[in-house]
């Protein structure tokens, strides 16, 4: 790697991590989801975050155990709930760049570095008391790891470090398991070809033992966790996320439409050039099945899973493929560039730049001012600045105000709309509401409607996802 490349590498890791620390310190407010979550790390024991989670929540329990750690340890405060995020966020930088040439190669490794470093959701998930940065972080090291025991499989403390790693990854990050499996597979293609029938089988047994931790891991996280996590109403949500078995058209629309949220969900905007872009990569590594079945096993893994209604692909549960896509997509890049010989230079970095654009955009956006989802906490402080004795507070997300304040609301979004309406009849009512959707619907339109037929506004405040109204007995 010349020098250039290394000083821009240096430039896109030093950006990356700034931007990330600039969202950490920028603290935004918790949303509900975060919230339902940490209300299970404050009350639940140790032992207890094994069984079923309070409001339809599922998180990998070391995740959780570490989080209820932090809290025995510094309390509740926002910064330490959201330190495991930062800090695998910024460790999935650093690997992307350990990881990107070994795939793509030293020409084109600071495309995924670059793509890593400015993506609008690495940068959110980096403050988000949530696992999703974390499960970035683990697809990097497995993919990693695998690469280096392909290329000695006789050192000792890479085979234990595997092991371990196959046996833990899945209790840190559930879709770690489908990583592992491709892992497994690229392994297993990777011993297959070898000539020398004693180095042939030490090959053959490290996948096999690799994929049997694996499998045995995942089996008993299942046995013991997942299955109290993997609520009803969870399985509702996510239901549009499970593959489309109706007919074998409505599958490959699906599918398609999966991989095009994969690339949209890593850079904003861009999934349909990307599937181009990975699909071109892919095929590059059709002479190297093992590369080949590290990289894209873990998406056909998951499909399978998500067909048997075991694993929902959407969202943010498919940023886990974000770093494989990437890097297919960056090889792609190469092998265009490559192609591209008899034009000019500059050419080749035309493409990268469009792609990256939207992501460069958003980021400027986010330097300057950081806009969480919902501003709870802001709303919550402005009407502990406004309310008088006997005031009461409805919240339509209770659980929000009860990992802020330590106790949930007079009021919430549980209460039946008669209760809430005649409290607004009687005296002073502040009313929390989470507005959603380019509409802007009320979450709890019908004790919202009821409280504003039966008594008038003093005081009407908006913040982003939220309106705060002051509510009264009519004069």
């Amino acid at each position: 790697m010349g020098r250039l490349s290394r000083n821009i590498l240096f430039v896109l890791l030093v950006l990356g991590i700034v931007l990330r620390i600039r969202e950490y310190a920028a603290c935004p407010s918790y949303w509900y989801d975060e919230a339902y979550l940490l209300l299970n790390v404050f009350h639940k024991s140790f032992s207890d975050l094994l069984g079923p989670l309070r409001d339809n929540q599922a998180a990998p329990p070391l995740f959780l155990w570490l989080l209820r750690g932090l809290y025995r340890l510094a309390g509740r405060g926002e910064w330490w709930m959201r330190l495991p995020a930062l800090t695998a966020s910024m460790g999935g930088l650093l690997v992307m760049a350990l990881l990107a040439p070994r795939i793509v190669g030293r020409r084109g490794s600071m495309w995924p570095v670059a793509l890593c470093a400015f993506s609008h959701h690495a940068i959110a998930h980096a403050s988000e008391v949530k696992p999703y940065a974390l499960d970035f972080l683990m697809t990097e090291l497995i993919v990693w790891t695998t690469l280096r025991c392909q290329a000695i499989v006789r050192i000792r403390r890479r085979r234990l470090a595997f092991y371990l790693l196959a046996l833990l990854a899945p209790w840190a990050s559930y879709p770690s398991a489908f990583v592992l499996g491709g892992a497994s597979l690229a392994l297993l293609a990777h011993a297959l070809p070898h000539r020398q029938a004693m180095q042939a089988k030490a090959h053959l047994r490290f996948a096999c033992v690799v994929g049997g931790l694996t499998v045995l891991s995942s089996l008993v996280l299942w046995q013991v966790v997942c299955r109290h996590q993997a609520t009803s109403a969870l399985h509702a949500f996510w239901k549009a996320s499970f593959l489309d078995l109706s007919s074998p058209s409505a599958a490959m629309r699906w599918t398609g439409c999966c991989l095009v949220e994969i690339g949209n969900y890593g850079t904003r905007e861009m999934g349909l050039p990307f599937v181009v872009l990975a699909l071109i990569g892919a095929a590059s590594l059709r002479r190297r099945p093992a590369r080949l079945a590290l990289l894209m096993a873990p998406l056909l893994l998951a499909l399978f899973a998500s067909a048997l209604h075991l694993y929902p692909l959407g969202g943010r549960l498919l940023f886990f493929l974000v770093p494989c896509w990437w890097l297919l997509a960056a090889r792609g890049l190469d092998v265009l560039s490559r192609r591209m010989v008899v034009f000019p230079a500059w050419l080749g970095w035309v493409l990268p730049a469009a792609l990256l654009a939207p992501a460069l955009l958003w980021t400027g956006q986010r330097l300057r001012a950081v806009t969480p989802r919902c501003q709870f906490r802001e709303a919550f402080a402005y009407v502990a600045a406004h309310r008088k004795p006997g005031d009461r507070v409805w919240v339509s997300h209770p659980q929000v105000y009860e990992v802020y304040y330590g106790r949930p609301p007079h009021l919430s979004g549980y209460s039946s709309p008669a209760r809430v309406e005649q409290a607004a009849r009687k005296g002073r009512l502040w009313m929390v509401c989470a507005v959603a959707g380019s509409q802007e619907r009320y979450t709890a339109a019908e004790t919202v409607a009821r409280v504003k037929a039966a008594s008038s506004a003093f005081d009407r405040r908006r913040f982003r996802g939220l309106e705060v109204i002051l509510c009264g007995p009519r004069r």
